[in-house]
């Protein structure tokens, strides 16, 4: 490499280290309560089913549900939940009818009927 190549490539790779750069600044995550969807399943009593626990041990009744079906509703309404609500889908066994109820209330609670 000649004298002159040197210099080029030397103001080159000067310039670049110069050139300003982006720097990264960390801030602290804002930490928001992301809405979420909750299954409940009702018997024919009105008794509704909230826990994995309770749900096993009546899970054949349910039996006309499509799991696929439902994961798909979940990963759905959890697209249209707001930050700080709740969605349901509320499984009744009296029909073998599901429904869905957005953007609720924290404190919303299914009818025991449809």
């Amino acid at each position: 490499m000649d004298n002159i190549s040197v210099k080029i490539l030397g103001r080159l790779v000067n310039s670049l280290i110069k050139q300003p750069t982006m720097q990264s600044v960390e801030t602290s995550p804002i930490i928001s309560e992301r809405g979420f969807v909750s299954t409940v399943h009702i018997l024919k009593n009105g008794e509704m089913i909230y826990s994995l626990q309770d749900f096993l041990k009546i899970e054949s009744r349910f039996s006309w549900v499509d799991k696929r079906f439902l994961v798909s509703k979940i990963l759905e309404l959890q697209k249209k939940t707001d930050d700080r609500r709740r969605s349901f889908l509320v499984i009744y066994e009296d029909g073998n009818q599901i429904r869905e109820y957005v953007n609720m209330d924290q404190t919303f609670k299914p009818l025991p009927y449809y």
